[in-house]
């Protein structure tokens, strides 16, 4: 044996660490690190290469960069068509002059544009504990009619309330349900008349 052979195992033997634990702690610490860039490459990778299969074969592009969020969007090349789902968000195209029940929480929304078609949404919200259809109804049935919307036809029962509105070029309805488990649910949908 060399002297620095020697001189490797009595710094080993007096640290008190045998040669096989430090390779077994060495091993768990480069097995670590390779997990965390394997992790990291296949996230990336990974959303990256199914938006490409996505617009090979349909010819839709496809971003998936805020998936983890719940959002995802999906954007037609040839009609330039677009479709946002997902995110606890009122679409930034929603019209400004829609009535929005106080404290009323978005819990899904999509929306979808269309070049030279406008604008179409769906919007689910939830109003706030103790919010019952004695509330909400008389707010978005006096909003509505405010802010120029027409009340083209109703529905009324001990659960829900549910309008077909019009204003302009734009057609859609609200729904208002209640539940004994569930909080009050608010549904708009909005879009261009055909």
């Amino acid at each position: 044996m060399s002297e620095n052979t020697k001189g490797d195992a009595a710094s080993t033997k007096s640290s008190g660490m045998k040669p096989v634990v430090v390779l077994i702690i060495g091993g768990v610490v480069i097995l670590f690190v390779v997990g965390l860039a394997i992790q990291f490459f296949v996230k990336k990778a990974g959303t990256s290469l199914l938006s490409g299969v996505i617009e090979n074969k349909t010819g839709v592009k496809t971003n998936l960069g805020d998936i983890e969020k719940g959002k995802v969007t999906f954007t037609d090349t040839k009609t330039g068509q677009t479709v946002n789902i997902g995110g606890e968000k009122l679409p930034d195209t929603f019209p400004k002059d829609f009535p929005i029940y106080p404290g009323a929480k978005v819990v899904a929304a999509v929306s979808n544009a269309q070049q030279g078609k406008g604008n179409g949404f769906l919007v689910t919200f939830t109003a706030p504990d103790g919010h019952g259809l004695d509330k909400v109804v008389p707010f978005y049935k006096n909003g509505l009619i405010t802010s120029g919307w027409t009340i083209i036809s109703s529905f009324d029962s001990d659960i829900m309330q549910s309008w077909v509105i019009a204003k302009g070029t734009t057609e859609g309805s609200v729904s208002i349900t209640t539940s004994a488990r569930d909080p009050l649910t608010i549904v708009v949908t909005l879009g261009e008349k055909e």
